[in-house]
């Protein structure tokens, strides 16, 4: 589970990333990054990408914090983030 320092650096650095790159659309961000399968989910590999664009992490930490994510973030257990998922932890308070 992940610290609430944690959660604050994957809100603030992905938020910044969000509004620096897409101006702030964060469906235009999650569909940038769906590239895979374009299926409306991030799955691990688009996740690591993701995080890295975003300054979370590095190449020995990344996979554990794509692993963390997917874990907290994935509420039907299909081992992605769908876009309600993704919205879910980045517009909460």
């Amino acid at each position: 589970m992940a610290t609430e320092s944690q959660k604050r650096e994957i809100k603030d650095n992905v938020g910044r990333l969000v509004a620096e790159r897409f101006g702030g659309d964060f469906q235009k961000a999650f569909e940038h990054y769906d590239t895979t399968a374009k299926d409306g989910h991030i799955d691990a590999v688009e996740l690591t990408q993701l995080l890295k664009d975003a300054g979370i992490g590095n190449w020995l930490t990344r996979d554990a914090w794509v692993e963390g994510i997917i874990s907290a973030l994935d509420a039907n257990d299909d081992g992605a983030i769908s876009a309600a998922e993704f919205d879910a932890i980045l517009k909460k308070g």
